[in-house]
């Protein structure tokens, strides 16, 4: 009775109509944040470090491979993009961040920003890709370029996949040092998309 009077409610209930654009803005903007305090969470509770690479490259790396698309801040959005175009932004970006949750939920406390070997792990995305966070936090990062479409913004992405392919050799050399059993591993899965690379 009550359920079929709730729906008789909601049934009469004038909504304003959504903007589209806004909803998408917000809904970008909450992945974004999940995700940035996941990290930040997980960076504080990391587990000791075994190994570390040494040198500044592998420091540069991971460094501009994490931050460069910050750059971002300084251009500017595109506003006359069709909603269209938005809503594949954003639709990269939720993607994207997603992705990168699921696979920090099962990175844990192994999390690192640098190149460093805590513990391996194989399980859930990292049984088909070694590096599934850079995977999607790639996807995320077309999605946000898709928003400041120009020159820039995809020089921008194009230097920082470079950044994050040279990471990924600088972490693989810590963690074949670290895990006897990285070899085996490293044998059976792609660096970063299934079957291909």
């Amino acid at each position: 009775m009550s359920f079929n009077r709730a729906l008789a409610e909601l049934h009469s209930t004038a909504f304003a109509p959504v903007d589209a654009q806004l909803l998408s803005k917000i809904l970008a903007t909450l992945a974004i944040g999940l995700y940035s305090a996941m990290v930040a969470g997980l960076y504080a509770v990391r587990l000791p470090a075994i190994r570390r690479a040494s040198g500044v490259q592998p420091v540069a790396a991971a460094l501009l491979g994490s931050f460069l698309m910050y750059g971002l801040l300084l251009l500017n959005r595109r506003t006359e993009l069709p909603l269209a175009a938005h809503a594949t932004a954003c639709g990269f970006v939720l993607a994207g961040n997603g992705f990168a949750i699921y696979t920090l939920s099962h990175l844990g406390r192994s999390f690192s920003i640098l190149p460093e070997s805590r513990r391996l792990v194989t399980s859930g995305p990292y049984r088909l890709v070694r590096h599934p966070l850079y995977l999607a936090e790639e996807v995320a990062m077309v999605g946000a370029v898709v928003e400041f479409l120009s020159i820039y913004a995809v020089a921008l992405l194009a230097a920082q996949i470079a950044f994050q392919l040279a990471r990924t050799h600088y972490e693989e050399r810590v963690l074949r040092e670290a895990f006897p059993e990285y070899e085996a591993y490293r044998a059976q899965t792609c660096r970063l998309i299934p079957g291909i690379i």
